[in-house]
C-alpha cells in the first residue's frame, strides 16, 4: 500500500492552525460557560452591596420584634379600619418591598442631605444637578418613614385597584415626588425611582434559610447575613438579574455570543496568518536542506548550505557543510590513493612484462639469474599489495590486532640481530641502549614497526654512518628512538613522512626495494595500538623517528 506523501510545510501548517483552534475552542467555550453559570451570582453580590440599609432596618425591625411572623403582623394590625379577607396575604407579601422603598427613601435623603451641607462636596456639574433646594428635602424629612411603622397613609380596607409594587414604566423624577396615598394628619409615602429593580427580587429567609416572604426563586439566590447582637437570625436573598428565560438576560448572552464568534474569526485568522508564517519559516531552510543533500548525493561535494539560524536547523547546515568539506577531503585523497597506486604498481608490471616480453621473444633467456630478478619484481609487487591492503584497513579502523603483555624492547633487540647482516652490508654502525617495559601490544605488528623503521635507516643512511637506538620511559609512556646519520632532511621533507608513497629520494628508494608505504603503515598501526610515531632532526643529523606508547593503555 503506498502512503500518501505528505510535505512537512503542510504538516507544521495544519499542526499550529488545527492546535489553535482545539485551544481556543475549548477556551472560548469554557469562558462562555462559565459567564453563564456564574455572572448572574457576580451582579448579584454586587448589588448586594447597595443593600446595607435595608439591612441595618431589618436587623432593627427583628431585634425589636424578635421574630420574623411577630415582626411582619405587628406592623399590618398597626393600619386603622377593618380588613378584607385577602388584605393580609396581600400586605405580607408587599411587606419587604415596602422595606426596600423605606431604605430607598432613608438612603435617598441621607444623601442629598450631605450634599447641601457640604456644598463643595459634588467634583463636577453633574453631581451639583442632583442637589434639592431645601423646601424639597424638608418635605421628604417630615414624610420620611420609619421601618417599624411601613404602612403610613394606608387604611382598611384596601382598594382592589392598590398595588405596593413599582410601574417599571413610570420614571419618577426625584425633583418632583409623588405621593401614592395622603390622609389628613398621616404622613405622605414618597415613592423612590427603583433603577436597579431590586425590590421586585428580593427575598427573606430566616436563619436556618428557610424562606419567609419576598420573591422565591428556583434559581441561584446571592444571601446577605441579617445579624443582631454578633448572631446571624435570617438572610437577605437577592435573585440574579440574569435568567435564561428572561428577554433582558437573552438579550445579554446573545451579544456576550455574538462578541465570542468575534473573537473566535479574528482567532482563526490569526492562527491561519501564524500557521503560514511559521509553515514558510521553517520549509526554506529545510528545502535548503534538501537540495544539499541531492548535492552531495550527485558527488557535488563543494556545494554549501547557506542557513544562518541560532537553532537546531543551523547546526544541521552547519554539520552538512562540513560533512561536505570531509567528503570531498576524501574524495581528493581517494583519487590520489588511486593514483598513487597506479603509479606504484604500473613500474615493476612493465619490468617484470618487459622481462618475459624478452624471454618469449629469445632475447633474453631464462637463465637462474634473470629468473631471480623476476622473482624479485614479484616479491616487490607482493610487499606492495600487502602495505596497501595492511593500510587500506588502519584508515579504515579495520585492522585486526591481538593484544598481550609484551617487553618491547626486548622485540627491539631481537629485530637489531636479525638485521645484523643488513647493517653490515650497507657499512653501518649500530649502536643500542635501553630499558624495558610491560605493554598492552600485538607483538606482530609491533615487530612490524620496528622493521620498517630499521629498514628506512639502512635505505636512507650512507655508507660509514651511524644508527643509534636506545628508550626513554616515566611512569606512564615508553618511547623508542632511532637515530640516523645523514642524509640529513628539509623541515618540507620532514613534514611529509607518513605520507603514503611520499620517498625523500625516490630512485634512492626504488633501488633499495622500498614501497613509500612503510613509514605510513607504521604510523597507523602505532596509532591503531594507542601509540604515536612522530618524526624530527636527528642530533647525529638525519632522521629521529620517536615510537611512543602508554604504560597504561589496556585492551
Amino acid at each position: 500500500m503506498k502512503i500518501r506523501r505528505v510535505p512537512i510545510a503542510l504538516r507544521l501548517f495544519l499542526t499550529v492552525l488545527f492546535t489553535t483552534l482545539f485551544i481556543t475552542t475549548l477556551s472560548l467555550g469554557v469562558l462562555h460557560w462559565t459567564m453563564q453559570k456564574n455572572f448572574a451570582k457576580y451582579v448579584a453580590d454586587v448589588e448586594m452591596q447597595k443593600l446595607d440599609l435595608l439591612i441595618s432596618n431589618l436587623a432593627g425591625v427583628y431585634g425589636l420584634y424578635q421574630d420574623w411572623g411577630n415582626a411582619i403582623q405587628a406592623q399590618i394590625l398597626q393600619i386603622e379600619g377593618e380588613a378584607a379577607p385577602d388584605d393580609y396575604d396581600r400586605l405580607s407579601r408587599w411587606w419587604l418591598r415596602r422595606q426596600y422603598d423605606i431604605a430607598l427613601q432613608q438612603r435617598y435623603f441621607q444623601e442629598h442631605s450631605m450634599m447641601n451641607v457640604s456644598p463643595q462636596f459634588p467634583a463636577n456639574e453633574q453631581l451639583r444637578q442632583k442637589m434639592v433646594d431645601t423646601e424639597e428635602l424638608r418635605f421628604i424629612e417630615e414624610n420620611l418613614p420609619s421601618e417599624y411603622q411601613p404602612f403610613e397613609g394606608l387604611r382598611f380596607p384596601l382598594s382592589a385597584n392598590q398595588s405596593m409594587t413599582h410601574n417599571p414604566e413610570k420614571k419618577t423624577n426625584p425633583s418632583t415626588l409623588q405621593s401614592v396615598e395622603a390622609q389628613a394628619g398621616k404622613k405622605r409615602f414618597i415613592f423612590m425611582p427603583d433603577r436597579l429593580g431590586l425590590s421586585s427580587r428580593l427575598s427573606l429567609y430566616d436563619a436556618q434559610r428557610q424562606f419567609v416572604v419576598g420573591e422565591p426563586s428556583d434559581q441561584e439566590v446571592s444571601y446577605r447575613p441579617i445579624v443582631v447582637g454578633n448572631q446571624v437570625v435570617g438572610y437577605l436573598g437577592l435573585k440574579p438579574v440574569l435568567d435564561q428565560d428572561d428577554a433582558l438576560s437573552i438579550n445579554f448572552f446573545s451579544n456576550q455570543k455574538r462578541y465570542l464568534l468575534l473573537v473566535y474569526a479574528l482567532t482563526i485568522l490569526a492562527s491561519l496568518i501564524a500557521a503560514i508564517l511559521m509553515a514558510t519559516y521553517f520549509k526554506k531552510p529545510i528545502q535548503r536542506l534538501l537540495r544539499a543533500t541531492q548535492e552531495l548525493t550527485r558527488g557535488n561535494y563543494l556545494h554549501q548550505v547557506k542557513i544562518r539560524r541560532n537553532d537546531e536547523l543551523g547546526d544541521l547546515a552547519n554539520e552538512i557543510n562540513q560533512l561536505a568539506i570531509i567528503l570531498d577531503q576524501h574524495e581528493q585523497s581517494r583519487r590520489q590513493w588511486v593514483a598513487d597506486t597506479s603509479h606504484e604498481l604500473k613500474t615493476p608490471l612493465a619490468v617484470l612484462q618487459a622481462q618475459i616480453e624478452a624471454m618469449q621473444d629469445g632475447i633474453r633467456k631464462a637463465t637462474p639469474e634473470h629468473l631471480a630478478a623476476m622473482m624479485r619484481q614479484v616479491s616487490s609487487l607482493k610487499k606492495l599489495t600487502k602495505d596497501l591492503a595492511d593500510l587500506a584497513q588502519a584508515e579504515a579502523q579495520q585492522l585486526k590486532c591481538y593484544f598481550s603483555n609484551v617487553d618491547p624492547w626486548s622485540v627491539v633487540q631481537q629485530e637489531i640481530e636479525n638485521f645484523r647482516p643488513n647493517f653490515e652490508q650497507a657499512g653501518l654502525s649500530v649502536h643500542s641502549e635501553g630499558t624495558g617495559a610491560e605493554l598492552q601490544l600485538d607483538v606482530d605488528r609491533f615487530k612490524q614497526i620496528v622493521v620498517n623503521l630499521l629498514g628506512n635507516s639502512i635505505r636512507y643512511t650512507e655508507s660509514g654512518g651511524e644508527i643509534r637506538i636506545h628508550t626513554e620511559q616515566s611512569d606512564t609512556h615508553w618511547s623508542l628512538y632511532v637515530d640516523d646519520s645523514p642524509f640529513g632532511l628539509s623541515d618540507e621533507q620532514l613534514s611529509r613522512l607518513g605520507e603514503r608513497f611520499y620517498r625523500v629520494d625516490d630512485s634512492r628508494t626504488r633501488s633499495t626495494g622500498g614501497t613509500g608505504l612503510g613509514l605510513a603503515l607504521s604510523c597507523k598501526i602505532a596509532q591503531t595500538m594507542g601509540g604515536e610515531l612522530t618524526f624530527h632532526h636527528s642530533p647525529l643529523g638525519g632522521l629521529r623517528c620517536k615510537l611512543t606508547f602508554s604504560k597504561l593503555t589496556t585492551i
